[in-house]
Formats: structure tokens, C-alpha cells, sequence
């Protein structure tokens, strides 16, 4: 019975781990759509000033994988997580990837 009531222990401490690396690699994903963001509405100051006021929470983000062509351009990865400043929700951003690595689309949406 203590054989059993360790795998089980060992067995959720893992499914923990499992479940913060992911959600780890999720918030790191929606800062980079962030950064990439960033760069693409660099030539745009009242674009700026949002986003470089934003942070962006675990609660917030949701992730897509799947391999689907928008027009003939591969999509693999739709990135969509909500911004906040320290003082209220700014709206949400959304990234298309190519592949995990390299982002094709940006999109700021503001909270009314």
C-alpha cells in the first residue's frame, strides 16, 4: 500500500511539473508575439505607448497548433493572449506563426 501511495505521489508531482513547464512555454510563446509586435508597430507611437505599458499573465493566453495554409501561407501556430497595464486590461493580442519559431501576423485589439 506505501508502494502505491508513492507512484501516486510521484505520479501528480510530475503531472505538476509537466503542467507549469507548459504553461511556462505558453507565457514565453505570448511574449514573444509581444516583442514581435513590437517590432512591427515600431513606426507607430500611440501603438507603442499600449504596448509597451503591456504584460501579460498565464490566466490570459490561449494557443492553437495546427498545420492549416491561410491563402497559400502554412499557419501552424495562433498565439492569442490578453494585455494588461498595472492599472486595467489594455485589450489582446494575436500572432500567426509559420512555425514555432517565426511569427507572419500581428494584431492589437483594444478592450471597450
Amino acid at each position: 500500500m506505501k508502494i502505491v501511495s508513492a507512484l501516486l505521489m510521484t505520479s501528480l508531482c510530475l503531472s505538476s511539473a509537466v503542467a507549469n513547464a507548459a504553461e511556462s512555454g505558453d507565457v514565453t510563446t505570448a511574449k514573444e508575439c509581444l516583442a514581435y509586435g513590437k517590432r512591427v508597430m515600431k513606426d507607430n507611437p500611440d501603438m507603442m505607448v499600449v504596448l509597451n505599458q503591456a504584460k501579460i499573465e498565464n490566466e490570459g493566453i490561449q494557443i492553437n497548433r495546427y498545420e492549416e495554409n491561410v491563402g497559400r501561407q502554412p499557419v501552424s501556430t495562433e498565439v492569442v493572449a490578453t494585455i494588461n497595464s498595472s492599472q486595467e486590461i489594455l485589450g489582446s493580442i494575436l500572432c500567426l506563426y509559420e512555425s514555432d519559431k517565426k511569427p507572419l501576423y500581428f494584431h492589437y485589439t483594444p478592450f471597450e
